[in-house]
């Protein structure tokens, strides 16, 4: 059979990938739909922020999906891999905040329906962009399912919901303590803060007694913050105090001259300042605390954005950055301010905005958790979380100590809280129209004036439409237990960044637990953090990492795949241009496998069938490394399963089998076993470079006609298939032997290798032994009575080999420099070994630091080693 070779090129075109996803897509090849005959195997994609184009933080997780939909369509399961995008309320805003302070067009000067508009736009830009970034890389998706997580379906479930939980009594309204994000002007989470350590100036002030005749002094990082000051705490137990308490005194606020009260509280650390504070209920949740229990005033100083308020006085619309250090100076002249000292103090930023928080009084809407917390506990039990061991305590301490989630946000952007008001009456309803229904029914009125019906002006939280996601997407709350959700809920696998823990997964688990005594996944696969060369995670607000279509269009959407698994990601990692180049290497590396194969096909056929001891080595090695392989990926060991494919390829396919093949092409049983194992090793591969394997595939079945044409929807290669162990072994002992063989500098090609007669039957048990002459400058084995010190000792397997000393090569020099390499080593292991006998050591040590020094002492032990058995053959 002649194959036209010269058609191939040098590499693999990646350009073609546009047309082979087209192909599939076109085939349906990804579709699913339900089907009793089959598994269902439910996927859902973590839906990207439509806050920007995706990154490759986002390529490791999807990546590793796709792995998964491929791999389990080609094991016949109905996968149905759910893709979509998040509207992500704040992150979006912000963005569009930015955008348009960029342009320098001030956000004062739009009107509301403008800036919806300016949104809206936006959302169907970055929804297009990312879809077509994702089917670039070749995710494998049912685009038919496509979700938006601010789409009509997701509405209409959110909605839903929200009146379900108030009609329950677990959605109410309070004012409480809130962290205000200043920049885009609306409460955040805990969650949603970074916290950076700072040099702050912690500030002496005297506040003085009613009668003036003494004073308090009172340590403070905020003195701007007295307009707000209700009253004085000091800490019970410090006796330095006990005359203003005993006496009942009150002090005079600085600037203010506001009288307030002194209290006595254990809130007040010993430690800090003066064990004396001010208290500010309406700018502290610490303070607040002391607020509630103490029964005092409250006074809130600040407007939304930052500036004073009315009750700041001749400050008013002032930034508070501006008032702190024009107080300081008045505070300094009225001889109130004592002295300042710098302390390094925790500042809390908004991760969207990086604007500093203020805690602010604020009346926002919120969710009791309660009710969730016995239902998530007997659920999250069932659900296998890796990599193992790692999160589960987390998710614990995270539910028995969670807090009633605050779940409306003052954007523009958003779910709209279904929420009116009538006359200070709270009316919860779908739209105006129900709203006055429910008005006319409640209070019995015929005629109502409908400008008195206000709509609540917030939105809900971005993730209150994501908790739902995995129900809604099949959309199981519209309309419960349909068809699709019965078959394919719960998802069976969640892959997403350890970042969103409790942001989303979490969560998604106590709304399955609560709603439907169901988990929403039965694994969840977290992977590390994705960081750019400055250790900082690669994201979309730092704008830290390459452009996306930069690099599909430099290295191709294979290369980019492979990069991503090419690092251990159960851990954070960094990413670089290296492994791209090495990623690209192996592509090549597929590409010439094929190539090679092709090539020698052309070559005359002898009719020959007889089994061939290298083919006997493959085929048991194989399936050993295959079953190994889907052991791997049931417990979602991505990183080991990638290795373990990479190395068969390259190290024992091409580097061993393949040069075999080469040197006896003329068998035509070789060659159809060469193209069998190669066919397999190309459908192990397609999960992880789906583009060169499909095309690869579809240019041998041109010529061979295999029983499916397509990769994508191929069988994987079978589960628990019989290998013969001792065969594996026999053939790796004779290849570590022709290693050993091959690092000694011999002067001629044709050398003897000597052996005692105790050995040599021993040998000739191993039918591997003849492969030594093929592969090493080895022509015969012969047997010596005698060893004298003319001869070189190789050990292998518990065997002694010889080698005349004369026929070999030996450089001086490097021996010179590896002598001297382990006598340093050797000396290092020294101070190590010391360390580890020495008891005042082990006592006082961190069991870490412990665990280091032995594993350092395991690792120079090996290196000592290793330096020693390249003496032999220098």
């Amino acid at each position: 059979m002649n194959i036209n070779i010269n058609k191939y090129k040098k590499n693999f075109n990646f350009k073609l990938n546009k047309k082979i996803y087209n192909f599939w897509i076109k085939k349906k090849f990804f579709n699913s739909f339900y089907n009793k005959k089959k598994k269902s195997f439910y996927l859902l994609l973590p839906p990207p922020n439509i806050t920007g184009d995706l990154h490759i933080g986002h390529i490791l997780n999807f990546t590793l999906l796709d792995i998964i939909a491929r791999r389990y369509r080609m094991m016949g399961y109905n996968v149905c891999w759910i893709p979509g995008t998040d509207h992500a309320s704040i992150a979006t805003e912000i963005k569009i905040l930015k955008y348009l302070n960029n342009k320098g067009i001030n956000i004062n000067n739009i009107n509301k329906k403008k800036f919806n508009k300016i949104l809206l736009n936006w959302s169907i830009k970055y929804n297009k962009i990312i879809i077509d970034q994702l089917k670039k890389i070749g995710f494998s998706c049912d685009w038919k399912r496509i979700q938006f997580t601010m789409n009509k379906n997701s509405y209409k479930s959110v909605i839903k919901i929200f009146i379900k939980l108030y009609k329950k009594g677990l959605i109410y309204k309070k004012k409480k303590i809130v962290n205000w994000d200043t920049y885009a002007k609306t409460t955040i989470s805990d969650e949603e803060i970074i916290y950076k350590k700072k040099k702050k100036n912690l500030y002496y002030i005297k506040y003085f007694t009613e009668d003036k005749k003494n004073y308090l002094v009172i340590a403070t990082t905020r003195p701007e913050t007295i307009f707000g000051d209700t009253a004085v705490c000091i800490n019970p137990y410090n006796k330095k105090y006990k005359y203003f308490i005993k006496n009942k005194k009150k002090l005079i606020v600085p600037i203010v001259n506001r009288i307030i009260p002194i209290i006595v509280d254990k809130l007040v650390k010993k430690k800090f300042g003066t064990c004396c504070i001010k208290v500010t209920p309406g700018h502290s949740k610490e303070d607040y605390k002391i607020y509630k229990k103490h029964k005092l005033k409250i006074i809130n100083i600040l407007n939304d954005d930052g500036t004073l308020n009315k009750n700041c006085t001749f400050f008013k619309g002032k930034n508070i950055i501006y008032v702190r250090k024009k107080i300081i100076k008045i505070l300094e002249k009225k001889g109130f301010l004592i002295k300042k000292k710098k302390i390094l103090s925790k500042i809390a930023l908004s991760d969207r905005s990086n604007t500093i928080i203020e805690n602010k009084l604020s009346n926002q809407w919120y969710l009791k958790i309660n009710k969730f917390i016995k239902p998530t506990l007997k659920n999250i039990k069932n659900i296998n979380f890796y990599p193992k061991n790692k999160y589960n305590n987390l998710f614990y301490k995270w539910i028995n100590n969670i807090k009633d989630w605050n779940i409306s946000r003052q954007l523009n952007w958003g779910h709209k809280i279904p929420v009116y008001y009538y006359k200070n009456k709270i009316i919860v309803a779908i739209n105006k129209k129900e709203a006055l229904k429910k008005i006319k029914k409640k209070y019995n009125l015929k005629k109502i004036d409908k400008k008195l019906i206000i709509k609540d002006n917030n939105v809900l939280d971005t993730w209150f439409s994501s908790w739902i996601l995995p129900v809604s997407a099949l959309n199981g709350i519209n309309k419960p237990n349909n068809k699709d959700f019965n078959y394919y809920y719960p998802i069976n696998i969640l892959i997403t960044g350890k970042d969103i823990l409790f942001f989303w997964v979490l969560r998604m688990i106590m709304f399955s637990s609560y709603f439907l005594d169901k988990i929403p996944f039965k694994n969840v696969y977290f992977t590390g953090i994705v960081r750019d060369k400055n250790k900082k995670k690669i994201s979309k607000s730092l704008g830290n990492y390459k452009n996306l279509y930069l690099l599909i269009n430099k290295y191709g959407s294979d290369v980019l795949r492979i990069s991503i698994l090419s690092i251990n990601h159960d851990n954070d990692f960094i990413f670089n241009n290296k492994i791209l180049l090495n990623s690209r290497n192996f592509i090549n590396k597929i590409w010439n496998t094929f190539k090679v194969i092709i090539k020698n096909y052309n070559i005359y056929n002898i009719k020959k069938k007889k089994k061939n001891l290298i083919i006997k080595w493959f085929e048991n090695f194989l399936f050993y490394k295959i079953n190994k392989l889907n052991n791997y990926l049931d417990n979602y060991k991505f990183y080991k399963s990638f290795i373990l494919i990479k190395n068969l390829l390259k190290k024992n396919f091409c580097s061993i089998y393949l040069e075999y093949f080469k040197k006896n092409n003329n068998n035509n049983y070789f060659k159809k076993k060469t193209l069998k194992y190669f066919l397999i090793i190309l459908k192990i591969l397609h999960p992880y470079a789906p583009f060169i394997t499909e095309y690869i595939y579809k240019e041998i079945n041109k010529k061979f006609f295999l029983k499916k044409k397509y990769i994508t929807i191929s069988s994987w290669p079978i589960k628990n298939k019989k290998y013969n162990i001792k065969i594996i072994n026999k053939f790796n002992n004779t290849l570590s032997f022709i290693k050993k063989i091959k690092k000694i500098n011999f002067k001629k090609k044709k050398n003897i290798l000597y052996i005692k007669k105790k050995y040599f039957k021993k040998i000739k048990k191993n039918i591997y032994y003849k492969l030594i002459y093929k592969f090493s400058l080895i022509k015969n084995i012969k047997i010596k009575k005698k060893i004298t010190n003319k001869y070189l000792l190789l050990y292998n397997n518990n065997i002694k080999y010889y080698f005349l000393k004369k026929k070999i090569n030996f450089n001086k020099k490097k021996k010179k420099k590896i002598k001297k390499k382990i006598l340093i080593y050797k000396k290092y292991l020294l101070k190590i070994k010391n360390n580890i006998k020495n008891k005042n050591f082990l006592l006082l040590a961190p069991k870490k630091i412990i665990k280091l020094e032995k594993k350092k002492k395991k690792d120079i032990e090996k290196i000592i080693l290793n330096l020693k058995k390249n003496l032999l053959f220098i």
